[in-house]
């Protein structure tokens, strides 16, 4: 039996459940149907449907049951299998084990196993509930959402789909997972903007990057933005990065890590900690090739050698971190506690690890200066 249900009353209130974007619905009209509901009118295998006022079509939905209420303005289906649209486009196909569309309000609800399809981006969504929000074309789906996609997966309390502006958002306790490499980003609060594939997260952020199911390495920032194209992640406001290999812990005020060539830099003032030789470099600005282990520092580069109580000043430096070893220009500064003594010059060449130093005066005829300090 297919029933046409036209319904053209437009109200400026629109309930919904969404935490920060939609206003919630109240615990009555989702804990109260049943009490509310006097099923006067039930039908069997029906089709629903549901136009616009220009007649385009707003959705359609086939049930393998239907109960009306007395006023005909609600209705509770079972096994409810339909599509959701915009203007007569498709844009979601939906499917659950129950349903309630309420007529005046242009919502409906759908509950337990829910699978909600965009077959335009590939985009599954998995829950327990799930609101369409017909006059915003707005979709939410609650209670332990998954989602699955091309380029990630997710799993989130709370999904809202803002269809017309091409944005996902996901929230509380939300996991979004880029598959190729596998690199996490959590948060509760996480945005994907489909077109230019980025997913942006303004609250506290954790980044985890995997090989072979195995955590390589670790990020945290108060915010962050990752290039889902490019495979750039933008870690903002307190960010630390901590690597496997080479062993490192990186912070800054901005870190960009290019996580599928494995580079690292910042514009700003750069900290970088090697634990295991207690050495710690920091500069106004870094670049890092973590394949081939080497750092390069510029402006007031400092570097710390714990073990031997040395301290090395330079405008630029070069760092291999796993030979140790350092070259560097400009304004060159070496001291040493044990025995106490320091040199200058406009070059030098050495390793933290053993104390090995030679500094140079350049092309500009600066001598090397020598200081020797008595006990």
């Amino acid at each position: 039996m297919r029933l046409l249900l036209v319904w053209v009353i437009i109200l400026v209130g629109i309930y919904a459940c969404a935490p920060k974007n939609v206003e919630p619905t109240s615990k009555d009209s989702k804990s109260k149907p049943s009490e509310e509901f006097e099923r006067t009118l039930t039908l069997d295998d029906v089709t629903l449907e549901q136009a616009d006022d220009q007649g385009k079509l707003l959705w359609k939905i086939k049930a393998k049951q239907v109960n009306y209420s007395k006023d005909k303005k609600m209705a509770t289906v079972k096994n409810p299998v339909g599509e959701l649209y915009d203007q007569g486009k498709l844009l979601y196909k939906i499917k659950a084990d129950q349903g309630e569309f309420e007529q005046n309000s242009r919502r409906i609800f759908l509950r337990n196993n829910i699978v909600a399809t965009d077959p335009n981006t590939g985009l599954v969504l998995k829950g327990k509930e799930l609101e369409w929000i017909v006059q915003q074309y707005i979709i939410v789906v609650r209670n332990g959402v998954t989602g699955d996609h091309a380029q990630l997966q997710a799993v989130a309390r709370e999904v809202q789909v803002f269809y017309r502006q091409k944005r996902v958002e996901f929230w509380d306790k939300a996991t979004v997972s880029a598959k190729d490499p596998v690199v996490k980003l959590q948060s509760d609060h996480i945005i994907w903007q489909m077109e230019p594939q980025l997913l942006i997260s303004n609250m506290k952020t954790e980044i985890e990057r995997y090989q072979n199911q195995t955590i390589t390495d670790r990020g945290v920032a108060e915010t962050a933005e990752m290039n889902l194209k490019t495979k750039i992640g933008i870690l903002k406001k307190n960010a630390q990065i901590a690597l496997s290999q080479p062993p490192l812990q990186i912070s800054s005020q901005e870190l960009q890590w290019n996580y599928e060539k494995q580079t690292i830099s910042s514009p700003q003032f750069i900290t970088i900690i090697q634990r295991e030789q207690q050495v710690t470099l920091t500069a106004n600005q870094g670049w890092g090739d973590l394949k081939n282990n080497i750092f390069y520092l510029t402006g007031n580069v400092v570097g710390i050698g714990q073990k031997r109580q040395v301290q090395l000043n330079a405008n630029a430096v070069n760092w291999d971190i796993i030979q140790q070893s350092f070259s560097a220009e400009g304004n060159v500064v070496y001291r040493q506690i044990d025995p106490p003594f320091s040199l200058m010059g406009e070059k030098a060449v050495g390793r933290f690890e053993n104390d090995t130093i030679v500094v140079s005066g350049g092309n500009t005829g600066t001598p090397v200066v020598t200081e020797i300090i008595p006990e």
